[in-house]
């Protein structure tokens, strides 16, 4: 990795849209630009940018992927008055990020896990070099390829599992119980609770 190449990984935008434009075998293409976490603060892992979410310039904008933030504003992670059109900007200033595996846009679960799984390895160094306190994986898609196996878990912590020395967490399922998905975000919420309060 060269100096510049550091440099622009560890670069944490001002509010978006956070758009880039990417290569990817001679191919130019735009998605969307990983958003760093601030060291000792979390990091939320998705699959890949949906078309919508490019468009808009923000993560997460799809159905789906609106819930996820009204998760977060749940646990307490974000706070409740949050505009959805722009939650990712108020992640950053909470000090914590988002990236995907695959930086490629696909509409839902058009992504091969062969796709998903060769963007482990820049995960890996991602988070090496970002060093978050832990990684939050917002599916269970995602976060059993990154682990190389079959999840039992449902969420919360993953044992066994960590990406370059770092803990890994799950979020509950977009269509799991709601006795799970209240389960999950109190995790959630301790977890956001426990992080050192000198890196805010």
């Amino acid at each position: 990795m060269t100096p510049d190449e550091l440099t622009a990984l560890m670069y944490r935008p001002a509010p978006g849209p956070h758009r880039a434009t990417i290569t990817v075998e001679g191919v130019t293409v735009e998605t969307l630009a990983d958003l760093p976490p601030l060291r000792d603060r979390l990091l939320f892992v998705g699959l890949n940018p949906s078309p919508i979410s490019v468009a808009a310039g923000h993560y997460h904008q799809g159905r789906l992927g609106r819930s996820f933030w009204r998760r977060l504003m749940t646990a307490g992670v974000l706070p409740s008055t949050t505009p959805i059109e722009t939650a990712d900007d108020a992640l950053m200033v909470a000090g914590h990020g988002i990236t995907d595996l695959l930086k490629i846009p696909t509409a839902r679960d058009e992504a091969t896990d062969l796709a998903l799984g060769a963007g482990v390895g820049p995960l890996w160094q991602k988070i090496a070099i970002w060093r978050p306190a832990a990684v939050v994986f917002i599916y269970k898609r995602g976060a059993s390829i990154s682990a190389g196996r079959a999840l039992t878990e449902s969420w919360g912590q993953l044992p066994g599992v960590a990406l370059a020395g770092r803990p890994c967490f799950l979020m509950p399922g977009p269509y799991a119980p709601l006795e799970q998905v209240d389960e999950g975000l109190n995790f959630l919420r301790n977890l956001a609770a426990a992080l050192p309060a000198d890196r805010a």
